[in-house]
C-alpha cells in the first residue's frame, strides 16, 4: 500500500489496483473516500478490501486521540500510518471470518448508493408528475 499526498492529479490505476482517498483535515479526518477532495491523501493498493479496514478504523473513532491543531483538526500522514500499518498487517493474517465482515461493509455501501439512486429517480418521477399535473391545470383554468 502507497499513501501520499494528493496534488490534484491521478494516474491510471495499475492492473488489480484500488485507488482511493483519505481525508486529511477537518472534523472527518481519516474518512476513506471513494473520490478526491481537497485536503485528501490518495492510497494505492492492490488489496479492496483494503478500503473497508480502513473504514472500521475511522469509524472506531481511533484516530481521533491523534488529531493536531486548534482551528483545523488534521492528521499527519506520518503518523497515520504509524496507525494503521499494524493494523492492515493483522487484518492479512486474520480468519476468513473476518473478511466477510469487509465485504459486509462493502455491499451495505453498495446498497445506500442504490437506494440513493432510486431516491434520485423518485424525485424526478415526483417533479415531472407535478409539471404534468400543473400544466393541465394551467389549460383548464385558461
Amino acid at each position: 500500500m502507497k499513501i501520499k499526498v494528493y496534488n490534484g492529479k491521478t494516474t491510471p490505476p495499475e492492473e488489480n489496483e484500488t485507488i482511493f482517498y483519505i481525508q486529511s483535515k477537518g472534523n472527518y479526518s481519516g474518512r476513506p473516500l471513494k473520490k478526491p477532495i481537497p485536503n485528501c491523501w490518495e492510497v494505492r493498493t492492490f488489496r479492496s478490501v483494503d478500503f473497508e479496514i480502513l473504514y472500521i478504523i475511522y469509524e472506531s473513532k481511533i484516530l481521533s486521540v491523534f488529531l493536531r491543531g486548534s482551528v483545523i483538526p488534521f492528521l499527519s500522514l506520518e503518523e497515520y500510518k504509524k496507525i494503521i500499518d499494524p493494523i492492515l498487517k493483522k487484518a492479512i493474517h486474520e480468519n476468513r471470518i473476518i473478511n466477510l465482515h469487509y465485504l459486509q461493509i462493502r455491499k451495505i455501501e453498495e446498497n445506500i448508493k442504490h437506494q440513493d439512486k432510486i431516491k434520485s429517480l423518485l424525485f424526478e418521477l415526483k417533479k415531472s408528475l407535478s409539471n404534468q399535473v400543473y400544466q393541465k391545470l394551467e389549460i383548464e383554468i385558461v
